[in-house]
């Protein structure tokens, strides 16, 4: 499952996924074969570590040792007498991290007003996503092609007691995605539809990340195990100030960043660099970072994304010494669908 762009101190401008109300004319039975649970990602090539990763002159050089005592300092906060793994009990807990390339995420959320999740799932996103998603009626001509290449959609809400948020993570082919984010832009008038039928409150807000990594794959497949319906998931966005291939990689997927992980009800993590600009609405002048984390309930998701968001403690009150502008949420899944036959053709793993 790859990964959104919520505020630390504004509920995010959150996006999400709507349909207008032609995309409803799709009959189900014309709809491609899905599958609700994905066990299959996209190509398997090692990530690009050819260029720069700090795009600040005010970069910050932490050591490898002040990232891994920072680590054992996060590991007390979310356990008591928590011990960390040896390099063979943590590939236990996780198995270790595939390298991802060659696939676009493409995440919005919005908000949803007096209509909640629930109605908005049922009445705007299934007819879009059992139909619409892979007919070429999505968004005009040129979007509508780039709709159909997506592979796979994971359905996420926000569990706020009113004007609830839900959230869309669309993978497809890099190529696609640079046409699907622009459907997202809050300028497409096609969003007025959805504020007129009252589904949609507020803005719409988007951005795209490129997958590099996956902590703890399917050990069948090499690739991120699929969502269930009730897990938990932290969507979270981030500038580095410290090189990304060079040190948060190895500082992320080391051994105790797993028991780590584990301890917090963490079952998968999926990590992309994240294109700020045009193609997202995310700033920072650090390279930045986009993490997904699949939890196993909810409740941890929000336990786990509330410490950093708040960063009111030790250690997460010295999280800024790292990481420029964190945004973070927390979200509960609705759904997580694969259409197989649009899946890409896997590369060679080196």
């Amino acid at each position: 499952s790859p990964s959104h762009t919520p505020s630390p101190t504004h509920p995010p401008t959150l996006i999400m996924f709507a349909t207008c109300q032609s995309l409803r004319a799709t009959p189900l039975a014309a709809a491609p074969k899905r599958v609700e649970r994905r066990n299959v990602r996209a190509t398997r090539v090692h990530a690009s570590t050819k260029k720069d990763d700090v795009e600040s002159s005010d970069s910050v050089m932490l050591s490898r040792r002040a990232l891994g005592v920072s680590s054992v300092a996060l590991g007390a906060a979310f356990a008591q007498n928590l011990t960390f793994a040896t390099p063979a009990e943590a590939k236990k807990i996780i198995s270790g991290y595939t390298d991802l390339a060659g696939v676009d995420a493409t995440i919005a959320f919005h908000k949803t007003g007096t209509v909640g999740a629930d109605e908005w799932y049922k009445t705007v996103f299934a007819p879009f996503l059992n139909g619409a998603l892979h007919s070429g009626e999505a968004g005009g001509p040129e979007t509508g092609a780039a709709f159909k290449t997506v592979f796979n959609v994971v359905v996420m809400r926000g569990r706020e007691a009113e004007n609830e948020t839900v959230a869309v993570i669309l993978v497809s082919p890099s190529e696609s995605a640079a046409k699907i984010v622009k459907f997202f832009d809050d300028k497409n008038p096609f969003w007025q539809t959805g504020r007129d039928a009252g589904w949609l409150l507020g803005p719409i807000t988007c951005y795209k990340t490129t997958p590099f990594l996956c902590r703890g794959p399917d050990p069948k497949t090499g690739f991120p195990p699929g969502f269930k319906k009730g897990n938990g998931a932290q969507l979270a966005v981030f500038g580095s100030k410290i090189a990304v291939q060079k040190d948060w990689v190895p500082a992320f997927t080391s051994a105790d960043s797993d028991k780590l992980h584990d301890a917090s009800g963490i079952f998968t993590s999926v990590a992309g660099s994240l294109e700020t600009g045009k193609a997202s609405e995310f700033k920072s002048r650090f390279k930045s970072v986009a993490v997904v984390h699949g939890f196993g309930t909810y409740k941890q998701a929000q336990t786990f994304n509330a410490k950093f968001v708040t960063a009111s403690e030790p250690p997460f009150d010295g999280i800024s010494q790292i990481l420029d502008n964190f945004q973070g949420r927390a979200f509960e899944v609705i759904s997580d669908t694969t259409f197989p036959e649009y899946l890409p053709k896997a590369g060679s793993r080196e």
